[in-house]
């Protein structure tokens, strides 16, 4: 659990301060989300229930961990480190906002990642040595992406650009959930027959706008920038395909405003 966790309500005149209780349950819980609009309005949302307020009003929420544990999570694996900063933030939701959820699987809509028509066009990555990422560290080359991971950055108008290194499928599925509007949050499931890793550079593609950045004077849309859908067949050799099948969610069964600091 955090040993200093403080939560106030964001400022209302800082379009991209704070976050919604929804969004903050589902990082809490491993649930990738989308950016541009309330979790509420995707058919792929894996947190459902919860009253009206937890997508409307926004909060800033900051925790510490204790020293002994900070320490503890630098030597630890990705996967290991997250998975801390998630029992972290469910203790610290059940503590402050008294949550209780539990899970059910139901049958909703979602997307299956097929090879296209011409075939993959993923190339396996060369086996990654973490001898040489700890040099490359040591000696101030800190721009190469560390393997087994990815990298994104976003444009205000939500253009999409990702690279990764020694990147597993479902670390790229994952990326996809969470950023494209074509995708709209829902699980995909990986149909490639593709095992192991793969590079991936300059992976562009049309995301969804950040909030209010048409109000910032932002032109939400960009040209030339292609669609998933375009991307994934002349890039990757891939192709998605919606279907129906059971997926996990998470169900909020009660939720109160959080307790004082």
């Amino acid at each position: 659990m955090y040993d200093v966790a403080t939560i106030k309500p964001s400022d209302p005149n800082q379009p991209y301060a704070g976050t919604t209780l929804r969004r903050y349950i589902a990082s809490a819980y491993g649930v990738p989300i989308p950016w541009g609009a309330p979790l509420t309005v995707f058919a792929g949302s894996q947190v459902v229930g919860g009253p009206a307020w937890i997508d409307n009003d926004k909060y800033d929420i900051k925790g510490k961990a204790p020293d002994q544990l900070r320490e503890a999570m630098q030597k630890m694996s990705h996967d290991e480190h997250d998975a801390t900063i998630n029992t972290m933030q469910q203790a610290l939701l059940a503590d402050r906002f008294h949550l209780k959820v539990h899970f059910e699987t139901r049958e909703m809509q979602l997307f299956e990642m097929i090879p296209a028509k011409g075939g993959l066009k993923i190339a396996p990555a060369a086996p990654a040595d973490d001898k040489d990422d700890k040099a490359e560290t040591a000696g101030g080359q800190k721009d190469k992406l560390p393997a087994g991971s990815m990298g994104m950055q976003i444009r205000l108008n939500g253009t999409a650009t990702l690279e990764g290194r020694a990147a597993t499928m479902e670390l790229f599925l994952n990326a996809l959930r969470g950023e494209s509007p074509d995708v709209a949050g829902r699980q995909i499931v990986d149909m490639t027959g593709f095992k192991g890793t793969f590079d991936l550079k300059d992976f562009r593609f049309s995301g969804v706008p950040l909030p209010n950045a048409g109000d910032a004077g932002v032109s939400t849309n960009d040209p030339d920038a292609p669609s998933l859908s375009q991307a994934l067949e002349q890039q990757l050799g891939l192709k998605l395909v919606p279907a129906k099948g059971q997926v996990e969610v998470v169900v909020i069964d009660s939720i109160d405003r959080p307790t004082e600091n």
